[in-house]
């Protein structure tokens, strides 16, 4: 068929004199099947980007995963909570050596063969930006709320405000230790302590910083963990006031302890 018998017939369809061609025919691709690594091949090329994303996400799931198991859990942990502003701005670089400090009195609650004390530190002092101040007091609220924090390193201000003018919400351990100069009322001053040089804040320490227990109870949102806490505050108390190491530091500086010992009722 010549090239204007194929023009003369792609007329006559275009113009509907005829429905189809006899002559011309439009050819089909011929489908091919993959097998095996060429369809997998051809699969990643079509969707590399959906495969990328995937890869990506799956990563990211994996890293906090092996994160929070890997995590080492503490045996206690301590809120740090200070409102006199030249306290608040120096205890802040002194976080890693109270953690020492902390752990050197800590039983190896958990019995995993070593011990690990979480500090938090929150500044109750004067701040201009009211979003700061709102994350502290979530903060302290939240760790109240849960349980796990009952025992605080404060100063007499921030006392005030955790406990709302109301101290009697801390341990009374003047009743506990009456014979002891360090106690007063519902304070543990550290100033002067073995607690105090084993943290290096023997001679910078202020005359204005304390141990406070909070007095937990069964009415607690969280008692079954609140209760357990506060026996441990207790402890740690006990071992600081009497000087003694419930851990022991190896040479590389890591430490270890024994398993929690029986603590006298508050």
């Amino acid at each position: 068929m010549s090239y204007q018998d194929d023009k003369r017939e792609l007329l006559k369809l275009k113009q509907g004199l005829i429905e189809e061609s006899e002559e011309i025919h439009e050819e089909e691709k011929p489908v091919y099947e993959l097998h095996g690594w060429k369809r997998v091949e051809n699969f990643f090329y079509h969707n590399k980007w959906y495969v990328a994303a995937a890869v990506f996400f799956a990563a990211v799931a994996a890293f906090l995963v092996i994160s929070l198991v890997q995590k080492e859990q503490g045996d206690l942990r301590v809120m740090v909570v200070t409102k006199d502003k030249d306290i608040a701005s120096e205890i802040m670089f002194k976080t890693g050596d109270l953690e020492k400090a902390f752990e050197l009195y800590c039983p190896d609650y958990d019995d995993n063969g070593y011990i690990h004390v979480d500090v938090y530190n929150v500044d109750l002092s004067d701040n201009p930006d009211p979003q700061y101040s709102l994350a502290a007091v979530t903060k302290i609220t939240s760790e109240i709320m849960y349980g796990e924090a009952q025992l605080f390193l404060v100063d007499s201000l921030a006392a005030q405000a955790v406990t709302n003018n109301d101290l009697s919400q801390f341990v009374d351990l003047g009743k506990i230790y009456p014979d002891e100069d360090c106690v007063d009322g519902v304070f543990l001053r550290i100033k002067g302590s073995g607690f105090a040089a084993n943290a290096q804040y023997y001679e910078a320490c202020p005359d204005d910083l304390y141990l406070a227990v909070r007095n937990a109870s069964e009415s607690d949102e969280n008692s079954f963990r609140s209760l357990a806490a506060k026996q441990k505050a207790l402890e740690i108390i006990d071992n600081i006031i009497n000087d003694y190491y419930a851990g022991w530091i190896d040479d590389q500086g890591r430490i270890f302890g024994i398993s929690g010992k029986d603590v006298r009722s508050s």
